[in-house]
């Protein structure tokens, strides 16, 4: 059974590490589709992006999903890290 401290740390990972990644997929889906030249630019919804390329569509909702999975991940590796530095 895990002690409480390991799985408040687990979900303190999964929560913040989940939040900033999703905000950095957001930034970097935004640049993308405004780098791809996406009319609306920024404005542009998902339904836009995905009639003027579904590749670029696929693309931009695969970052969006990518930005929480890798932020947690992120997270976890470096509480792993400093719990090995510590000790």
């Amino acid at each position: 059974m895990e002690r409480p401290s390991a799985r408040r740390g687990w979900v303190v990972d999964v929560l913040v590490g989940g939040i900033l990644g999703g905000i950095a997929g957001a930034i970097a889906a935004v640049n993308l589709v405004i780098f791809a030249g996406v009319e609306g630019g920024y404005e542009a919804t998902i339904p836009e992006v995905f009639r003027e390329s579904t590749s670029l569509g696929v693309l931009t909702v695969s970052v969006l999903a990518a930005g929480p999975i890798l932020g947690v991940v992120i997270a976890r590796a470096i509480r792993r890290q400093r719990a090995k530095d510590a000790g």
